[in-house]
């Protein structure tokens, strides 16, 4: 019998939807451990690996997952990562951004941030949280070589992939819509350089091969096929 997995990640679980040839399915749910303010970019992705694990317990021998498609992965921080790959945030950090918005509002800089970004900015809004963690938490900004959202944090450990998607990027507050590129005014008011954030590509047109040592460690075929929406 051949297969479809279906995961969706969230701030507060991993879901997955198991379907077969005869479009009969099951369904589970993976919760994390920790609060939602606690919750770390490595714990998402350690659910992820033992979701796709547990799911195929229930396989026979000659049973085969042929595609496993991400079909959410909607949660926007961006995270800051070391030059090892650890992260240095919770996913969700800097609570308390109002205060930029207003500063922002008043010399007339969010106003032209919205126009080219499409965004109403909000305190959750990634350009927000970083410059939070610029303001406040000046040590970790200044270790952080990358930042990463959870979708490019898991297409990263899966397909040694620095990416991200087009409707993701357009959530950050940074993507410029018209350009269709990270806004060089987002960039200078945050003090990051384009380097330290994902390509942007459409993942619509593309589809992904696992890293053979990852096939071999959750135990799935070379050949299965990865979609992300």
């Amino acid at each position: 019998m051949k297969y479809t997995l279906l995961i969706d990640v969230t701030l507060l679980a991993v879901n997955t939807t198991l379907i077969d040839e005869n479009e009969v399915s099951a369904q589970q749910t993976f919760a994390y451990s920790q609060t939602t303010k606690n919750v770390i970019a490595e714990q998402i992705m350690t659910t992820v690996i033992t979701a796709i694990k547990q799911v195929q317990t229930v396989l026979n021998e000659s049973d085969c997952i042929e595609t496993i498609t991400f079909t959410e992965m909607t949660v926007d921080s961006l995270i800051p990562f070391n030059e090892q790959k650890k992260s240095l945030m919770p996913v969700k950090y800097g609570y308390e951004t109002q205060k930029y918005i207003d500063a922002l509002v008043m010399n007339g800089v969010i106003g032209q941030l919205e126009r080219k970004t499409g965004l109403i900015f909000q305190e959750v809004t990634p350009l927000m949280q970083i410059l939070w963690l610029k303001n406040e938490q000046l040590a970790i900004f200044t270790e952080a070589t990358q930042y990463m959202n959870v979708q490019s944090y898991i297409m990263y450990r899966l397909f040694d992939l620095y990416v991200t998607s087009p409707a993701a990027a357009g959530r950050t507050g940074f993507y410029n819509l018209t350009t269709q590129t990270w806004d060089a005014q987002a960039l200078a008011l945050s003090g990051l350089k384009e380097q330290m954030l994902p390509q942007v590509i459409d993942f619509q047109t593309h589809s992904f091969i696992l890293m053979p040592e990852m096939c071999t460690y959750l135990g799935i075929d070379e050949d299965t096929i990865f979609h992300v929406n």
